[in-house]
């Protein structure tokens, strides 16, 4: 008789990466607030004693339900890029902090020949620029401006706080700025590996992105202008490490004056771009061949805090055309991919598909010590694993059936109970048939469901306190 396959011991503590889908309305705490139902139903997430204490007298805390799971995310993506979002579980949000510091891989689509005031597609048109003249290889030659090392200033349109306000809300609100961004330094690795032009007919193979149809408003311009400028500025000012390196450079008495002269250079070669909002829009379709604007695709890693949508951005002014982003995608964060090695993924299946296993495990309203006691020649990953897991991220398809899924479970025990009532059972019957603790009996004693499945074939465990207690509430 085969030995049953390992599962991390209950409830589950750690990480696992979900593949966030693209939307207007898809923000990641969306994808969070869509999945929290699906895991308070689950055995493998139930932790008894949080039930109880959060059943009694204590303030919910931060990322906490009101029935004890904690769940979090590690580093947000915009509503419009999609990829790899990190969540933690229980003891796992404690770890969700080395993925805001963690180095991270980007795909990029840029579409030629328009800024926009968000350096995505989901805001209105900056300023327009002829673009035919760009090749392949103008853009092979503008990439190596942006590897290695390089000062980049935070967009208007991101989440950095100034004065404990994010930059976007000055932005929406048409505020200027209490003082220019400061520029940041980022690492960068970039390459070209796509560059496409638009389709002429539809099915020739061609990209089908085009320029955002609003444009700004004459009121909207005099403000945009100003953050603008605000923004560009920040490329000149010096940054704390420049200012602390010339006030020492200021203090030797003798033989650095080219390093001052260096700093001052640096400042001001850093390029900045201040559209001329009042030139007229070059049109998409070219007065000169007829044809829309190409794309280029560029496959990054970055350090933490830099800005993917100012990168092809700043390609874009490079180019002398401009550019915007149409589509983002997080392939890899930390040790979690997007994509997976389904071979190595499939080895390890088994560790959610087991019969017997299932059968241990879901025998009991509330598991024991003893339920769980089991072995298996699968090694079970741990966040202390250097090899990462092997499975990719969980497509965002697996969660949406998950969740029709549960709508379809929750009428039929609606309809179920209401036949029971009708049936004239006692309230007693009832009560032991319907109670919380009945209905959760139920769903624990069920086969896992295929998003619990594919939870655990990409799982990695964090590991938990020695003496088996609980955190502090």
């Amino acid at each position: 008789m085969p030995k049953a396959s390992s599962m991390p011991p209950l409830p589950l503590n750690g990480l696992f990466p979900v593949a966030k889908p693209s939307g207007p309305t898809e923000r990641s705490m969306k994808v969070i607030d869509s999945i929290t139902s699906l895991l308070l139903d689950s055995k493998l997430f139930d932790d008894p004693e949080r039930r109880r204490h959060a059943q009694g007298q204590y303030r919910k805390k931060k990322n906490t339900t009101a029935q004890g799971l904690k769940i979090g995310q590690g580093g947000t993506l915009d509503p419009l890029a999609d990829g790899v979002l990190v969540i933690g579980v229980n003891r796992g949000t404690k770890h969700l902090n080395k993925f805001l510091e963690c180095s991270k891989e980007y795909e990029s689509i840029g579409l030629l020949g328009c800024i926009t005031t968000s350096m995505d597609s989901d805001d209105p048109v900056l300023s327009t620029a002829s673009w035919e003249h760009v090749t392949r290889e103008d853009i092979e030659k503008v990439l190596d401006r942006f590897r290695g090392e390089i000062d980049q200033v935070p967009p208007i349109f991101s989440a950095l706080k100034m004065d404990g306000k994010p930059l976007y809300e000055y932005a929406r609100e048409s505020k200027p700025l209490p003082r220019p961004i400061p520029t940041r330094k980022c690492q960068v690795s970039i390459e070209l590996i796509d560059f496409k032009p638009a389709s002429i007919e539809p099915g020739d193979g061609g990209h089908e992105y085009r320029w955002p149809e609003k444009r700004l408003s004459e009121d909207e311009k005099v403000v945009f202008r100003k953050l603008t400028d605000i923004v560009s500025k920040a490329g000149t000012e010096p940054s704390s490490k420049d200012k602390q390196k010339q006030t020492e450079i200021n203090e030797e008495e003798a033989g650095n004056t080219n390093t001052t002269e260096t700093i001052k250079k640096e400042g001001e070669s850093k390029e900045s771009f201040v559209p001329d909002l009042e030139k007229p829009d070059y049109p998409e379709i070219s007065p000169i061949n007829g044809l829309r604007p190409p794309t280029f695709t560029v496959k990054m890693t970055v350090s933490s805090g830099t800005y993917v949508r100012s990168i092809v951005h700043d390609i874009g002014v490079a180019l002398g055309c401009g550019a915007h982003v149409v589509k983002l995608t997080r392939t890899r964060q930390g040790e979690f991919s997007l994509y997976g090695d389904e071979k190595a993924l499939s080895e390890v299946s088994g560790s959610a598909q087991n019969e017997e296993n299932r059968e241990s495990v879901s025998s009991e309203t509330e598991i024991t010590p003893k339920d769980l006691e089991m072995q298996s020649d699968v090694k079970e990953k741990t966040i202390s694993d250097n090899s990462g897991p092997t499975g990719g991220s969980i497509p965002w398809s697996v969660w949406e059936r998950a969740i029709k899924e549960r709508e379809v479970m929750l009428q039929k025990e609606k309809d179920d109970k209401e036949q029971d009532i009708m049936s004239g059972l006692t309230a007693e019957e009832i009560h032991m048939n319907w109670s919380q603790d009945a209905i959760k009996q139920r769903r624990y004693g069920a086969e896992l469901k295929e998003w619990e499945t594919e939870v655990l074939r990409r799982f990695v465990s964090v590991p938990v306190p020695m003496n088996g207690g609980h955190d502090r509430y």
